[in-house]
């Protein structure tokens, strides 16, 4: 990831680097959601958004910030799809 960009919005920071196929995580901080249940239900939401998106290629990591504690999903599919495109990993959809 040295050799990646940063990306960062309200919800995420995000580490990219180019890859012919699409690979990405989510990564919910134990600092901020101190339980593992909240921890693996806050990845399985953005793993669940991103079926929903035409990926092509591109890899990237996908940080939750303290923020995202009060979000909704459809908070974090805006930051995803926005962080996606402003990457360069999808094209301009919805």
């Amino acid at each position: 990831m040295k050799n990646g960009k940063t990306l960062s919005t309200q919800l995420f920071l995000f580490y990219s680097l180019k890859n012919e196929s699409p690979r990405y995580a989510f990564v919910a901080p134990k600092g901020i959601f101190k339980n593992a249940v909240k921890r693996n239900k806050w990845r399985r939401i953005g793993y669940n958004i991103l079926r929903s998106v035409p990926l092509s290629s591109g890899a990237g990591i996908f940080m939750y910030k303290k923020q995202a504690i009060n979000a909704t999903t459809e908070d974090i599919k805006k930051d995803v799809i926005f962080i996606l495109k402003k990457a360069g990993f999808i094209g301009v959809t919805e």
